[in-house]
Formats: C-alpha cells, structure tokens, sequence
C-alpha cells in the first residue's frame, strides 16, 4: 500500500532520485530546495511497504500548488505508482489548484519522444494541456493542470514567487507546508501559446 511522508527537508535517497531525474537545466542547488520547504514548499515521499517509491516536490501561496518535481525510482516505473501519487495529490491538496511543467515538447529537442510520452502520460493521468508555457528558473516549460483551472498569469505569479523565496530574495512568512496564504504574488514571465 502506498504511503506519504512529509519531509521537512530534502534527504539523501530523494536527492539522490532528484539528480538522477532531472537535467542540469532543470535542477536548482540542494540549499534553495530546502529553502523553499521552510517558506511554502512541500516535499511528499511516497513509499510502498518501506521502499521508496519517489517524491513530489512543490509550493503552496494563495489556494495554488506549482507541483515542481514529480519522480519514482526507475524499478518500478510502469507499475501504477505515478497515477496513486497524482492521486494522493490530489487528496492531500483538496483546496488547491494545482499545476505542473514539464519540458516543451519541441520537436528538435534530442529527446523530443521522451517528452511527448511524458505529457501523453500526464494527460492520460487526469491532468490537462493549459496552453501556455512559463519561464522557470530560465527554462521555458510547458504548463499541465493536475486539478482546477489556472490562467497564465496565476501559473506566472506562482513560478516567480516560488522563485524569489528558494532564490533568497524573499522571505516568505509562512510556516512549514503551508497550503494558506503566504504573501502577495508578483508577475512572472509568461508565454501564451
């Protein structure tokens, strides 16, 4: 049976999946995720029986949730766990609307079928296509609805203050795993599709 921990910060077989899932263009130091984690983030660790399963790592301000990295270990891709943790996300954040990104499904990119099978599985997963992308961290991403709806400048302000806090140039007053309101937003860079 799948299970969920909250962790209130990154540990080592998270951030050793966390490396292993993601490109360098994604990824963002060790010190700004736990940053994050004490201002509005949430880290989930999923486990089956005690084995570790993945993680769903995101930020909470204002009734929306940036999903930010979603991964299961490799063993057991394929075997159910990604559609229970979209799930339990979904059960554990029932006041959210909730988004994700994933990499723009750019048909020059090397690994353009990787991506499509990705958003394929997402879609097939519940979540929905939102028609526009968003700068994170300096890489434009797509934008998916896990539950509710979102306009881009939500998904914009969401991204952007999620990056003032983990970048340290904002402190948020909030407390650990919040799902309330942290702080006025500000607008972040959008592209409408």
């Amino acid at each position: 049976m799948l299970t969920c921990a909250d962790e209130p910060e990154v540990t080592g077989e998270v951030w050793n999946l966390y490396m292993g899932s993601f490109t360098d263009p994604e990824r963002i130091p060790r010190a700004n995720l736990d940053r994050a984690l004490s201002a509005g983030g949430f880290l989930h660790v999923f486990r089956d029986e005690g084995e570790f399963i993945g993680f769903a790592y995101g930020f909470s301000n204002s009734g929306i949730a940036f999903l930010v990295y979603l991964a299961t270990v490799p063993e057991v891709r394929g075997r159910g766990y990604g559609k229970e943790i979209l799930a339990l996300l979904r059960s554990m954040h029932p006041d959210e609307r909730i988004f994700l990104v994933t990499e723009m499904c750019d048909e020059s990119a090397d690994d353009y079928g990787m991506r499509v099978r990705r958003q394929d599985y997402y879609l097939r997963n519940g979540c929905s296509r939102t028609g526009c992308t968003v700068v994170t961290d300096g890489v434009v991403m797509d934008t998916m609805a896990v539950q509710g709806e979102l306009s881009v400048d939500e998904m914009s302000e969401a991204v952007r203050y999620y990056e003032d806090v983990h970048n340290g140039r904002l402190r948020a007053l909030a407390h650990r795993h919040s799902t309330k309101s942290v702080g006025t937003l500000s607008i972040g860079d959008a592209i409408q599709s």
